[in-house]
């Protein structure tokens, strides 16, 4: 079991004799991997001390801030056995679910989550945002990948299915790279009540949503054409994007309307412009093709991004101070994939 920290200090020793209760009370030979960041707090200098009660702990330095995606590929090298694992240092995880997790393994299963999502899992002690946030990251992922959880930080997966994949993820999500990449036949989503940390500072930020993004972009080349329409896509968009802003600003700042209801009716222009420029430009339809039927569902797919660029729009503006018309260009971006893919396999499905 791999565990990432950066100053979890006050938490690593409960989780800790948390882990080895369970390895021994259900009789796996497991053993556990720190991997440090260089904590300011001396979270790995209370590793390094806890090696005397834990004989099958093993902590691993590094040299600065370099974060929990490539710490856990760093611990799954030096990991000895068949099936690997991942968890969170904050408590959010329940150590106690690991039996159940690890015996969906022994009996097949590629990859095991610790999913919130399924019927019987749960979150608790997380705000509106966080949880909108969530969801949202979770809508974006199952465009690539089927599981319901597919952005858990709590995970096994078997050691050969990595063998020979080039992990490069950025952020958090290492489970999104292992699902994507990995070769994860069969994935077994076990419920657990994820816990929001009580001590300790959450480390998800800006740069983290911005990491999570790249990506996905990332994943979206699976063939030439694939390609070809993305870039084709994005132009549209680019163009959508100065119909939006232009609108946004003259309803804004010239007719004095609240900037969220501007973005709405920015929103309404830009869509219908999209639509056929996608249409007959991107994916080479003739325009009056079931037109009324096909913008119906181009429409869906847009509300469903307009619900994501809201969001991502009002967080910056009013949590962040950021000036409106630069949260807009960031909540556009973010709304590019479902955008893209949501079109692509639903509304222009050739």
């Amino acid at each position: 079991m791999v565990i990432p920290t950066y100053n979890e200090r006050e938490s690593l020793p409960i989780l800790l004799e948390k882990v080895f209760s369970v390895f021994a009370g259900s009789k796996i030979p497991g053993e556990v991997i720190i991997v440090d960041d260089n904590s300011p707090d001396g979270t790995g200098r209370i590793a390094e001390s806890l090696k005397r009660r834990h004989a099958n702990l093993k902590v691993l330095h590094r040299e600065g801030k370099l974060g929990l995606s490539s710490a856990v590929i760093e611990g799954f090298k030096a990991a000895r056995g068949d099936v690997l694992g991942a968890m969170d240092a904050d408590m959010s995880h329940p150590a106690e679910a690991i039996p159940e997790m690890f015996a969906a393994v022994q009996k097949g299963a590629d990859v095991a989550i610790g999913s919130r999502y399924v019927k019987g899992g749960s979150i608790e002690g997380w705000n509106a945002y966080r949880r909108i946030q969530s969801l949202g990251a979770v809508m974006l992922a199952r465009l690539f990948v089927n599981a319901k959880d597919p952005v858990s930080g709590f995970f096994l997966v078997r050691k050969s299915c990595l063998k020979g994949k080039m992990l490069d993820p950025k952020g958090f999500k290492i489970l999104l790279e292992v699902l994507v990449k990995a070769d994860c036949r069969s994935v077994r989503e076990i419920p657990i009540a994820f816990v929001n940390r009580r001590a300790g500072k959450s480390k998800l930020g800006g740069g983290e949503i911005l990491y999570y993004l790249r990506n996905l972009i990332g994943y979206l080349s699976s063939g030439r054409r694939t390609e070809v329409q993305f870039l084709k896509f994005a132009l549209v968009g680019f163009l959508g994007t100065l119909i939006n802003l232009a609108v946004l600003y003259s309803l804004t700042e010239i007719l004095g309307v609240y900037y969220i209801l501007s973005a709405v009716a920015a929103f309404m222009v830009a869509v219908t412009s999209n639509y056929m420029l996608n249409k007959v430009f991107t994916f080479g339809e003739r325009l009056r093709h079931r037109a009324l039927g096909k913008f119906g569902r181009f429409l869906a797919v847009s509300v469903a991004a307009l619900a994501v660029n809201l969001i991502f729009l009002y967080a910056l503006t009013e949590s962040l101070g950021i000036y409106y018309l630069v949260s807009q260009l960031i909540a556009i971006l973010a709304a590019l994939s479902i955008n893209f893919f949501g079109n692509k396999k639903w509304t222009f499905k050739t």
